[in-house]
Protein backbone atom coordinates (compact mmCIF):
# COMPACT_ATOMS: atom_id res chain seq x y z
CA UNK A 1 0.00 0.00 0.00
CA UNK A 2 1.29 3.03 -1.20
CA UNK A 3 1.51 5.42 1.49
CA UNK A 4 0.63 8.61 -1.29
CA UNK A 5 -2.42 6.41 -1.29
CA UNK A 6 -3.85 7.92 1.76
CA UNK A 7 -2.69 11.27 0.76
CA UNK A 8 1.14 11.87 0.96
CA UNK A 9 2.55 14.32 -1.15
CA UNK A 10 6.48 13.46 -0.19
CA UNK A 11 7.51 17.26 -1.14
CA UNK A 12 10.04 17.45 1.06
CA UNK A 13 8.40 20.20 2.98
CA UNK A 14 4.65 18.70 4.05
CA UNK A 15 4.47 17.04 6.91
CA UNK A 16 2.94 13.45 6.06
CA UNK A 17 2.87 11.73 9.33
CA UNK A 18 -0.75 11.35 9.55
CA UNK A 19 -1.07 10.27 5.74
CA UNK A 20 1.71 7.17 6.74
CA UNK A 21 -0.07 6.24 10.04
CA UNK A 22 -2.84 5.65 8.17
CA UNK A 23 -1.60 3.27 5.10
CA UNK A 24 0.34 1.55 8.07
CA UNK A 25 -2.84 1.12 10.18
CA UNK A 26 -4.66 0.07 7.14
CA UNK A 27 -1.64 -2.27 5.63
CA UNK A 28 -2.04 -4.18 9.09
CA UNK A 29 -5.83 -4.53 9.16
CA UNK A 30 -5.42 -5.97 5.31
CA UNK A 31 -1.70 -8.11 6.05
CA UNK A 32 -0.13 -5.61 3.19
CA UNK A 33 3.12 -3.93 3.02
CA UNK A 34 3.33 -0.43 3.13
CA UNK A 35 5.80 1.65 0.59
CA UNK A 36 7.25 4.73 0.25
CA UNK A 37 7.69 5.72 -3.17
CA UNK A 38 10.84 7.53 -4.36
CA UNK A 39 10.96 11.50 -3.19
CA UNK A 40 11.12 13.28 0.00
CA UNK A 41 8.95 11.89 2.48
CA UNK A 42 8.67 14.42 5.54
CA UNK A 43 7.38 13.26 8.75
CA UNK A 44 6.82 15.31 12.02
CA UNK A 45 6.32 12.71 14.23
CA UNK A 46 7.36 9.28 15.73
CA UNK A 47 6.57 6.18 12.59
CA UNK A 48 4.92 2.90 14.38
CA UNK A 49 5.19 -0.23 12.67
CA UNK A 50 3.66 -3.29 14.85
CA UNK A 51 4.32 -6.39 12.86
CA UNK A 52 4.24 -4.38 9.55
CA UNK A 53 6.81 -4.48 6.81
CA UNK A 54 7.71 -0.75 5.49
CA UNK A 55 9.54 -1.04 2.03
CA UNK A 56 11.25 1.75 -0.22
CA UNK A 57 13.04 1.93 -3.31
CA UNK A 58 16.54 2.27 -1.69
CA UNK A 59 17.92 6.10 -1.48
CA UNK A 60 15.36 7.88 -3.52
CA UNK A 61 12.76 6.84 -1.23
CA UNK A 62 13.47 9.36 1.56
CA UNK A 63 12.06 9.58 5.37
CA UNK A 64 12.73 13.30 6.45
CA UNK A 65 12.42 14.10 9.79
CA UNK A 66 11.29 17.13 10.74
CA UNK A 67 11.99 17.07 14.31
CA UNK A 68 15.00 15.27 15.66
CA UNK A 69 13.65 14.80 19.34
CA UNK A 70 10.75 12.84 17.07
CA UNK A 71 12.55 11.00 14.43
CA UNK A 72 12.38 7.26 15.50
CA UNK A 73 10.93 4.53 13.97
CA UNK A 74 9.49 1.99 16.02
CA UNK A 75 9.13 -1.54 15.33
CA UNK A 76 7.06 -3.98 17.54
CA UNK A 77 5.59 -7.10 17.16
CA UNK A 78 6.07 -10.24 14.99
CA UNK A 79 7.75 -10.07 11.23
CA UNK A 80 7.62 -5.78 11.29
CA UNK A 81 10.57 -5.14 8.91
CA UNK A 82 12.39 -1.40 7.50
CA UNK A 83 14.40 -2.04 4.33
CA UNK A 84 15.64 -0.10 1.50
CA UNK A 85 14.99 3.42 2.48
CA UNK A 86 17.30 6.83 3.52
CA UNK A 87 16.56 8.25 6.82
CA UNK A 88 17.47 11.82 7.27
CA UNK A 89 16.13 15.03 8.16
CA UNK A 90 16.64 18.37 10.42
CA UNK A 91 20.23 17.68 11.78
CA UNK A 92 20.01 17.04 16.16
CA UNK A 93 22.85 19.46 17.30
CA UNK A 94 23.36 17.88 21.11
CA UNK A 95 22.71 14.01 22.15
CA UNK A 96 19.08 13.05 23.49
CA UNK A 97 18.02 10.26 25.50
CA UNK A 98 14.41 9.81 25.12
CA UNK A 99 13.19 6.45 22.85
CA UNK A 100 11.97 8.96 20.31
CA UNK A 101 14.96 10.17 19.14
CA UNK A 102 16.21 7.10 18.02
CA UNK A 103 16.22 6.83 14.14
CA UNK A 104 15.23 2.61 14.72
CA UNK A 105 13.92 0.96 18.22
CA UNK A 106 13.14 -2.28 18.33
CA UNK A 107 10.54 -3.17 20.86
CA UNK A 108 10.52 -6.42 22.17
CA UNK A 109 9.92 -7.21 18.11
CA UNK A 110 10.93 -10.59 16.74
CA UNK A 111 11.67 -11.97 13.38
CA UNK A 112 12.25 -8.93 12.53
CA UNK A 113 14.52 -7.19 9.37
CA UNK A 114 16.38 -3.85 9.19
CA UNK A 115 17.71 -3.92 5.89
CA UNK A 116 19.77 -1.71 2.86
CA UNK A 117 18.60 1.46 5.38
CA UNK A 118 21.25 4.57 4.60
CA UNK A 119 20.84 6.36 8.51
CA UNK A 120 22.13 9.93 7.71
CA UNK A 121 22.67 11.37 11.79
CA UNK A 122 20.41 10.41 15.26
CA UNK A 123 20.20 12.59 18.54
CA UNK A 124 20.42 9.10 20.29
CA UNK A 125 21.46 5.98 18.67
CA UNK A 126 21.51 4.88 14.96
CA UNK A 127 19.45 1.00 15.68
CA UNK A 128 18.83 0.04 19.38
CA UNK A 129 16.85 -3.31 20.67
CA UNK A 130 14.71 -3.00 23.66
CA UNK A 131 12.25 -5.13 25.86
CA UNK A 132 14.02 -8.13 24.49
CA UNK A 133 13.88 -7.88 20.60
CA UNK A 134 14.91 -11.37 19.72
CA UNK A 135 15.68 -13.43 16.40
CA UNK A 136 16.15 -10.25 13.86
CA UNK A 137 18.81 -9.58 11.03
CA UNK A 138 20.21 -6.20 10.76
CA UNK A 139 22.16 -6.19 7.46
CA UNK A 140 23.65 -3.84 4.47
CA UNK A 141 22.89 -0.65 6.51
CA UNK A 142 24.91 2.50 6.23
CA UNK A 143 25.05 4.74 9.63
CA UNK A 144 27.06 7.77 10.11
CA UNK A 145 27.39 10.98 12.23
CA UNK A 146 24.92 9.57 15.01
CA UNK A 147 25.17 11.33 18.61
CA UNK A 148 25.19 8.41 20.79
CA UNK A 149 25.59 4.09 19.64
CA UNK A 150 25.15 3.14 15.71
CA UNK A 151 24.05 -0.06 16.79
CA UNK A 152 22.65 -0.68 20.45
CA UNK A 153 21.62 -4.26 21.69
CA UNK A 154 20.29 -4.24 24.51
CA UNK A 155 17.35 -4.82 27.35
CA UNK A 156 18.17 -9.04 26.75
CA UNK A 157 17.97 -8.77 23.21
CA UNK A 158 18.97 -12.44 21.27
CA UNK A 159 19.78 -14.16 18.35
CA UNK A 160 20.53 -11.63 16.64
CA UNK A 161 22.88 -10.86 13.05
CA UNK A 162 24.36 -8.00 12.69
CA UNK A 163 25.96 -8.62 9.04
CA UNK A 164 27.89 -6.39 6.35
CA UNK A 165 26.87 -2.78 7.92
CA UNK A 166 28.86 0.25 7.18
CA UNK A 167 29.38 2.69 10.17
CA UNK A 168 31.38 5.95 10.57
CA UNK A 169 31.32 9.01 12.60
CA UNK A 170 29.80 7.05 15.26
CA UNK A 171 29.05 9.40 18.75
CA UNK A 172 29.57 6.42 20.93
CA UNK A 173 30.10 3.05 20.03
CA UNK A 174 29.77 1.59 16.73
CA UNK A 175 28.47 -1.65 17.41
CA UNK A 176 27.41 -2.62 20.94
CA UNK A 177 26.58 -5.13 22.90
CA UNK A 178 25.16 -4.21 26.52
CA UNK A 179 23.84 -6.30 29.28
CA UNK A 180 22.32 -3.98 32.45
CA UNK A 181 22.34 -5.17 35.93
CA UNK A 182 19.00 -3.31 35.63
CA UNK A 183 17.83 -5.17 32.72
CA UNK A 184 17.72 -8.48 34.64
CA UNK A 185 19.04 -10.68 31.85
CA UNK A 186 21.83 -10.82 29.52
CA UNK A 187 22.02 -9.59 25.88
CA UNK A 188 23.20 -13.50 23.97
CA UNK A 189 23.43 -15.24 21.11
CA UNK A 190 24.53 -12.14 18.72
CA UNK A 191 26.70 -12.78 15.56
CA UNK A 192 27.95 -9.28 14.08
CA UNK A 193 29.85 -10.06 10.83
CA UNK A 194 31.06 -8.61 7.71
CA UNK A 195 31.03 -4.65 9.58
CA UNK A 196 32.99 -1.53 8.67
CA UNK A 197 33.35 0.91 11.09
CA UNK A 198 35.45 3.74 10.62
CA UNK A 199 36.40 6.98 12.71
CA UNK A 200 34.40 6.88 15.50
CA UNK A 201 34.29 10.50 17.07
CA UNK A 202 33.98 8.64 20.58
CA UNK A 203 33.39 5.72 22.21
CA UNK A 204 34.45 1.92 21.09
CA UNK A 205 34.67 0.74 17.37
CA UNK A 206 32.88 -2.67 18.84
CA UNK A 207 31.72 -3.97 22.41
CA UNK A 208 30.82 -6.16 24.38
CA UNK A 209 29.89 -4.67 27.82
CA UNK A 210 28.08 -7.70 29.55
CA UNK A 211 26.81 -10.67 27.00
CA UNK A 212 26.82 -14.29 26.56
CA UNK A 213 27.30 -16.20 23.49
CA UNK A 214 28.20 -13.22 21.52
CA UNK A 215 30.73 -13.76 17.81
CA UNK A 216 32.83 -11.07 16.35
CA UNK A 217 33.86 -12.36 13.11
CA UNK A 218 35.60 -10.66 9.84
CA UNK A 219 35.18 -6.97 11.01
CA UNK A 220 37.08 -3.89 9.29
CA UNK A 221 37.46 -1.52 12.20
CA UNK A 222 39.94 1.56 11.41
CA UNK A 223 40.57 4.58 13.72
CA UNK A 224 39.16 5.38 17.14
CA UNK A 225 39.67 9.39 16.74
CA UNK A 226 38.82 9.98 20.55
CA UNK A 227 41.68 7.12 21.40
CA UNK A 228 39.40 4.54 22.78
CA UNK A 229 39.62 0.87 22.07
CA UNK A 230 38.35 -0.91 18.66
CA UNK A 231 37.23 -3.76 20.70
CA UNK A 232 36.37 -3.53 23.88
CA UNK A 233 35.08 -6.12 25.99
CA UNK A 234 34.20 -5.38 29.90
CA UNK A 235 32.31 -5.67 33.02
CA UNK A 236 31.64 -2.20 34.58
CA UNK A 237 30.77 -1.19 37.35
CA UNK A 238 30.37 2.42 37.16
CA UNK A 239 27.53 1.34 34.30
CA UNK A 240 26.10 -1.61 36.50
CA UNK A 241 26.61 -4.45 33.57
CA UNK A 242 27.21 -7.88 33.94
CA UNK A 243 30.14 -9.43 32.57
CA UNK A 244 30.62 -11.21 29.61
CA UNK A 245 30.96 -14.87 28.70
CA UNK A 246 31.77 -16.99 25.76
CA UNK A 247 32.81 -14.20 23.53
CA UNK A 248 34.77 -15.31 20.23
CA UNK A 249 36.89 -12.45 18.39
CA UNK A 250 38.01 -14.04 15.43
CA UNK A 251 39.39 -12.69 11.96
CA UNK A 252 38.96 -9.07 12.49
CA UNK A 253 41.40 -5.86 11.29
CA UNK A 254 42.40 -3.16 13.99
CA UNK A 255 43.94 -0.35 12.82
CA UNK A 256 44.81 2.78 15.06
CA UNK A 257 42.93 2.30 18.27
CA UNK A 258 43.85 3.01 21.87
CA UNK A 259 46.23 5.89 23.28
CA UNK A 260 48.34 6.60 26.31
CA UNK A 261 46.11 9.13 27.13
CA UNK A 262 42.87 7.04 27.49
CA UNK A 263 44.77 3.69 28.80
CA UNK A 264 42.89 1.92 26.25
CA UNK A 265 44.55 -0.62 24.05
CA UNK A 266 43.53 -1.49 20.17
CA UNK A 267 42.24 -4.58 22.73
CA UNK A 268 40.85 -4.14 26.06
CA UNK A 269 39.38 -6.75 28.15
CA UNK A 270 38.56 -6.49 31.78
CA UNK A 271 36.31 -6.56 34.92
CA UNK A 272 36.12 -4.01 37.20
CA UNK A 273 35.55 -7.42 39.71
CA UNK A 274 31.84 -7.08 40.56
CA UNK A 275 31.75 -10.47 38.02
CA UNK A 276 34.39 -12.04 36.06
CA UNK A 277 34.45 -12.24 32.62
CA UNK A 278 34.41 -15.67 31.26
CA UNK A 279 35.34 -18.00 28.06
CA UNK A 280 37.24 -15.47 25.92
CA UNK A 281 38.80 -16.13 22.93
CA UNK A 282 40.59 -14.26 20.27
CA UNK A 283 41.63 -15.54 17.67
CA UNK A 284 43.43 -14.42 14.58
CA UNK A 285 42.82 -10.82 14.73
CA UNK A 286 45.07 -8.58 12.67
CA UNK A 287 46.20 -5.52 14.44
CA UNK A 288 47.95 -2.52 13.46
CA UNK A 289 48.85 0.20 15.58
CA UNK A 290 50.95 3.76 15.37
CA UNK A 291 52.14 3.14 18.80
CA UNK A 292 49.67 2.89 20.95
CA UNK A 293 48.97 -1.26 22.81
CA UNK A 294 48.22 -4.03 20.98
CA UNK A 295 46.08 -5.78 23.69
CA UNK A 296 45.63 -4.87 27.58
CA UNK A 297 44.06 -7.53 29.46
CA UNK A 298 43.28 -6.97 33.44
CA UNK A 299 41.22 -8.06 36.60
CA UNK A 300 39.22 -11.06 37.09
CA UNK A 301 39.00 -12.72 33.78
CA UNK A 302 38.99 -16.88 33.34
CA UNK A 303 39.19 -18.79 30.27
CA UNK A 304 41.32 -16.33 28.30
CA UNK A 305 42.43 -17.31 24.96
CA UNK A 306 44.86 -15.57 22.34
CA UNK A 307 45.77 -17.75 19.57
CA UNK A 308 47.71 -16.40 16.52
CA UNK A 309 46.79 -12.90 16.40
CA UNK A 310 49.14 -10.66 14.88
CA UNK A 311 50.15 -7.87 16.19
CA UNK A 312 52.43 -4.79 14.20
CA UNK A 313 53.28 -1.65 15.09
CA UNK A 314 52.17 -1.76 18.77
CA UNK A 315 53.92 -0.70 21.91
CA UNK A 316 53.71 -2.38 24.12
CA UNK A 317 52.24 -5.31 21.92
CA UNK A 318 50.25 -7.35 25.05
CA UNK A 319 49.69 -6.23 28.54
CA UNK A 320 48.43 -8.49 30.26
CA UNK A 321 48.12 -8.79 34.04
CA UNK A 322 45.28 -11.29 34.65
CA UNK A 323 47.10 -14.71 35.53
CA UNK A 324 46.29 -17.54 33.36
CA UNK A 325 45.93 -16.26 29.82
CA UNK A 326 47.14 -18.66 27.26
CA UNK A 327 49.14 -17.24 24.86
CA UNK A 328 49.75 -18.55 21.08
CA UNK A 329 51.78 -15.85 19.20
CA UNK A 330 51.21 -15.53 15.62
CA UNK A 331 53.66 -17.55 13.04
CA UNK A 332 51.87 -18.10 9.74
CA UNK A 333 48.44 -18.37 7.92
CA UNK A 334 45.47 -16.30 7.28
CA UNK A 335 44.62 -13.02 9.98
CA UNK A 336 41.77 -10.19 9.53
CA UNK A 337 39.46 -9.25 7.81
CA UNK A 338 38.60 -10.41 4.16
CA UNK A 339 36.15 -8.16 1.93
CA UNK A 340 32.77 -10.70 1.24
Amino acid sequence: MDITAFGATCDGRTNDSAAIAATIASAKRRGLAVAVPAGVCAYGDVIRLDGVQLHGAGDASVLYALDPARAAVFLYGDGAALTDLKLSGIKATARRAEWEATRVTLFGASNFRIHNLTIEGSAAAGIQTAQGAHHGSISGNRVSDTWSDSIHLTDRASYIEVLGNRITNSGDDGIAVVSYRQDAGLVHHITARDNVVLHNRWGRLMSVVGGSQILYENNQLDTNDGGHACVYLAQEAGYATYAVHEVVVRHNTLRNCGSAATGHAAVMLYSDGQETNTQVTLERNDIVQGGAAGMRIFGPNTGVVLDSNRIQGASPPTDISTPGVSVTPYTAGPVGYVAP
